[in-house]
């Protein structure tokens, strides 16, 4: 008669031949067979497969898969070498996606793919050298984006005397374009400070405006332009309803990196003046536009495109929010300037009760009126963010029918807080959803599955995807 463990290792040979690996693996590991020479033998082979498959896998993207595949292949007694191989390879490509992530000027993404390396013991001395480069990197576009410049340069140097020897050329060059660009800014941003002080003391509000804008465009997080520029506002009228009249396209310096907005479809006001309004819908496609449907909260439209336009929805498009009344295909335009949002009105169109007839900068909770009745209410509930909300007062519908329509700047925050933009009240937690050049993302402080593979931190989504959380569930559909 065949002993137990006999049995036990034919049911384990059994299993690892049907592919079960996982089951095989538990059995190899018990008590009772790895003391056998046949089953760590088995074991052996087993452990060879699992290393070839986390390889794979690891290569394909799943990385937390192939990650489980290489703890058991060593739980399974696979060779040092093999394993080793393997850490050493995703070493080698993770430290060359955070090199060319700091090349891009995107310090941030930089250190937290460092700091999965760090969670998954990769890298060494080596990681660590390129986490303090990036923190010092990090630290430069703060105090860049509030107008130190020298602070910011300082930082900068720290990171370049941190390089290694055998640093990528990509990021020498980038770092040394980065310091004759901080450089140059700290000369204009001097200027404009004292510029700035100037207008003050003499009260000339328009140029206080003026130069707070070209401040706030080299330094978007410059304080005292910030609060010259709300007090300019607050001086000429503009925390109030009143016409706009544009500046012109903003500079950008390779710290303020972001997605490009739109060109206009055209001259709007000339449009809302002739008969050609409902016929150039054919020149134009909408923005990009996802809904994300949000279990037990709702749906909701997410337009992405600097220039939103409202109006009757049309077989050939052109309308980023298709409203279901009596409107005209393209009845108005909403474009975002810089931190201001600007409705242009193509056909009727009033604010807060008031008709319009020319490009208008709209305020926090202002109502804004379509035709004979079509109602919004636009909103802006988070302070430090520039994305917008329209809520759909009147009885009207979208197609599709949504419960609200976000217009993203830089990121959506969903919810449980009144300054979230989507609110979603039985959460406990947010969930941001942010471009990274011309990606989408997703961040939240839990673990996350997105299309069934498990996240943590943040992650990359598609237009089209599932996003499940211990307590809440939605799906992106991209139109």
């Amino acid at each position: 008669m065949f002993p137990a463990w006999r049995f036990q290792l034919r049911e384990a040979r059994l299993a690892m031949a049907d592919g079960r690996w996982d089951e095989a693996a538990e059995m190899l590991t018990s008590e009772k067979l790895r003391e056998f020479l046949p089953a760590k033998r088995l074991s052996q082979e087993l452990a060879g497969q699992f290393v070839v498959r986390a390889r794979q896998r690891i290569e394909n993207g799943n990385s937390q898969a192939g990650w489980k595949d290489l703890d058991r292949a060593a739980r399974l007694g696979a060779g040092e070498t093999a394993v080793s191989d393997v850490r050493q390879g995703e070493t080698r490509r993770r430290l060359e996606k955070a090199q060319n992530l700091l090349a891009q000027g995107d310090a941030a993404a930089a250190r937290q793919a460092l700091e999965r390396m760090e969670h998954r013991r990769l890298g060494g001395t080596e990681r660590r050298t390129w986490q303090m480069i990036a923190q010092h990197l990090e630290h430069s576009d703060l105090r860049a984006r509030r107008g130190d410049a020298a602070s910011a340069l300082e930082s900068l140097e720290h990171a370049q005397r941190l390089l290694p020897s055998d640093a990528p050329a990509n990021v020498r060059q980038s770092f040394a374009s980065r310091s004759a660009k901080l450089q140059e800014a700290a000369a204009a941003i001097h200027r404009l400070d004292a510029e700035l002080h100037v207008a003050l003391g003499a009260a000339n509000w328009t140029e206080v405006l003026k130069t707070a804008e070209s401040l706030l465009e080299l330094a978007p997080q410059h304080s005292a332009a910030r609060q010259a520029r709300h007090r300019a506002w607050q001086v000429v009228g503009m925390e109030v309803t009143l016409p706009y009249k544009p500046n012109g396209q903003a500079a950008k310096w390779p710290w303020q990196r972001g997605v490009q907005a739109n060109a206009p479809a055209g001259s709007t006001r000339q449009l809302a003046r002739s008969g050609k309004v409902d016929t150039v819908i054919n020149e134009r496609t909408p923005g990009k536009r996802i809904v994300v449907w949000i279990d037990e909260v709702g749906a909701f439209l997410v337009c992405m495109s600097d220039e939103i336009v409202l109006g009757q929805p049309a077989a050939e498009g052109g309308v980023d929010v298709p409203i279901l009344a009596d409107l005209s295909r393209r009845h108005a335009i909403i474009r975002r300037e810089r931190e201001a949002y600007v409705l242009t009105p193509l056909h009727k169109t009033a604010v807060d009760g008031r008709v319009i007839t020319e490009p208008t900068v709209l305020r926090d909770k202002s109502t804004i009126t379509l035709g004979s009745g079509v109602e919004f209410r636009f909103r802006k509930p988070h302070a430090l963010s520039a994305t917008a909300v329209l809520e759909l007062v009147s009885r009207h519908r979208t197609e599709p029918a949504v419960d609200g329509i976000v217009l993203m700047s830089e990121s959506c925050i969903l919810g449980p807080q009144s300054h979230s933009h989507i609110r979603c009240r039985d959460w406990t937690g947010d969930l941001v959803l942010f471009r990274r050049n011309d990606e989408l993302m997703c961040r939240t402080q839990q673990a996350i599955e997105i299309e069934g593979q498990t996240c943590t931190g943040q992650a990359a989504v598609s237009g089209n995807c599932r996003i499940e959380g211990e307590e809440f569930a939605l799906s992106l559909e991209e139109l």
